[in-house]
């Protein structure tokens, strides 16, 4: 086998993986992903990621009560690689989610290009603003935290998993 098909077949089989976004569209000088993505690619996209992840400080109390809370629960998380709002909360939640033991398998991850609200994907999912994290237990919506949290991300958090929260930009979701 040649080293050019060896190195052909290894670019399709991690393209296949899911393993990094589909393509990726330029922003402010910047490449940003758009697909399906990882932490890890959000991490390599620039320092936004590790700076905010490694900054955000949750309540030690809180995530004691998450690691009670998150069974049967899957995470979906909307966001733009171009939104302040995003880079600022996505890390500090996946931070959240990574101290209460949360598994990564159980989160996915959607980065949105900057003209998303025309895609079906997004209406369908009701995505008014990024970022959105919603909630499922049981497959079932429980709730979400549009663009920011009501109170910290992981306060917001339990009190989905509990059944008392309604964030205030929340409108006809399923």
């Amino acid at each position: 086998m040649s080293l050019r098909f060896g190195i052909l077949l290894t670019v399709l089989f991690l393209a296949g993986c899911g393993l990094g976004p589909r393509h990726y569209e330029t922003y402010r000088g910047e490449k940003i992903p758009v697909g399906k993505v990882t932490p890890r690619v959000l991490a390599r996209t620039g320092d936004w990621y590790t700076q905010n992840y490694n900054s955000y400080t949750p309540d030690p109390a809180e995530i004691a009560r998450l690691k009670t809370l998150l069974q049967d629960v899957r995470i979906e998380i909307w966001m733009g690689a171009w939104c302040p709002d995003s880079r600022m909360h996505v890390p500090a939640f996946i931070k959240v989610l990574d101290e209460a033991g949360f598994p990564r398998r159980r989160l996915t991850v959607y980065a949105l290009p900057r003209h998303f609200k025309e895609r079906s994907d997004v209406r369908k999912k009701h995505i008014i603003r990024v970022p959105t994290f919603i909630v499922y237990k049981k497959d079932k919506e429980v709730g979400r935290i549009i663009e920011y949290p009501m109170e910290t991300l992981e306060k917001d958090l339990v009190r989905i998993l509990e059944g008392r929260y309604r964030h205030e930009l929340q409108t006809d979701t399923p």
